[in-house]
């Protein structure tokens, strides 16, 4: 499942002559990343340094330093106790990428990034200590056995959707058991690292059909659904909201179906477009109810436990997506058919 490792300068309060528009959009960062807070879908990281970088640099989001942005900027669209909170739970309780990691501390020389993302630190500490997330996290990336893909720096500004790293690496510090040998001096180590600045950047990012395929839970096929809809609307041209997607769940045997089709990622794609098109009520052609029996005169199939309706929509000639239309409006997705004979719908 996706991680991030959120860059300290992320919290660092703009000082000096910065514009309302620079405050206002320094608290719509820090409360648009709040929302992976009660996400369980992703890992959320920091550097074991960053209260130390964000003091030595004079940039640490005190109360005192919030409510005096606040205050001369005359932000009143946004509650000041809130995002002191989610100052302290990202300072406080947010695992450091080092501990989770097992890697603590590089010394490269020869550096290079690409775009460079350095300037875009306020303080002398800030930009050492991404200079030394950023190469941990290349060197993760490229040489562990198991590849740590599909982790994200979160950064103040973002230049792209990736940068790329080179380097002399001098020594490293860790403690894991995976890692292949880093090429030493006058060789070059060189890697990509996934960079983002929002919400929105890190969710078009991600693959919803990987996410789908791999899942062990139901979290992580909702969360494939939350993303393919998410990402449905964005293509359909709206400004999407990560809480606003519809009201829907998982059935306890969905899962079991999913299972036993090995899908590929072509065929993950697809159920996970038409369970978007399901949620979003398009397309609607191509869904009929599933009946009490084979004659086209029989009643649609009712739930007994609440009388919601069984419906099947069209994947291709031989997969559908068989769910419950609930009270409300409330879809529950209860079985992927295969073959196209089969109608299975657990109660």
């Amino acid at each position: 499942m996706p991680s991030v490792t959120i860059d300290a300068g992320i919290l660092a309060v703009p000082q000096g002559e910065s514009s309302s528009a620079d405050a206002k959009s320094y608290v719509e960062t820090l409360l648009d990343w709040s929302l992976l807070l009660r996400e369980p879908w992703v890992g959320i990281y920091m550097s074991e340094r960053a209260s130390t970088v964000l003091f030595e640099d004079g940039l640490f989001p005190s109360r005192d330093q919030i409510k005096g942005l606040f205050t001369a900027n005359g932000i009143v669209e946004f509650d000041f106790n809130t995002t002191v909170q989610v100052v302290d739970l990202l300072l406080k309780l947010t695992p450091s990428f080092e501990t989770y990691f097992s890697i603590r501390d590089v010394l490269p020389d020869q550096l290079g990034i690409e775009p460079d993302i350095l300037n875009i630190c306020s303080g002398v500490s800030l930009q050492s200590d991404l200079t030394r997330c950023v190469v941990l996290i290349a060197i993760l990336g490229k040489h562990c056995q198991e590849p740590i893909n599909d982790h994200f720096l979160i950064l103040r500004k973002a230049p792209g959707k990736t940068v790329r790293v080179r380097a002399q690496i001098h020594e490293l510090e860790h403690d894991r058991t995976d890692l292949a040998a880093v090429p030493k001096p006058p060789e070059f180590f060189e890697g990509d690292v996934l960079v983002c600045d929002d919400l929105r950047g890190l969710i078009e990012c991600l693959d919803e059909a990987g996410i789908l395929i791999d899942a062990t839970d139901d979290v992580c096929i909702e969360t494939a659904i939350r993303i393919a809809v998410y990402r449905f609307r964005l293509r359909n041209g709206m400004d999407p909201k990560w809480e606003d997607v519809p009201a829907h769940q998982v059935g306890s045997f969905f899962r079991k179906s999913l299972e036993r089709l090995h899908l590929t990622h072509k065929q993950a794609s697809k159920i996970l477009f038409s369970i978007a098109e399901s949620l979003e009520q398009i397309r609607m052609s191509d869904t009929h109810a599933l009946r009490t029996g084979a004659g086209g005169g029989n009643p649609q199939l009712l739930r007994r436990i609440d009388q919601a309706g069984a419906w099947r929509r069209d994947i291709d000639d031989e997969h559908h997506l068989h769910y419950w239309q609930c009270e409300g409006g409330r879809i529950e997705f209860a079985w992927l058919s295969f073959p196209h004979a089969d109608m299975t719908i657990p109660e």
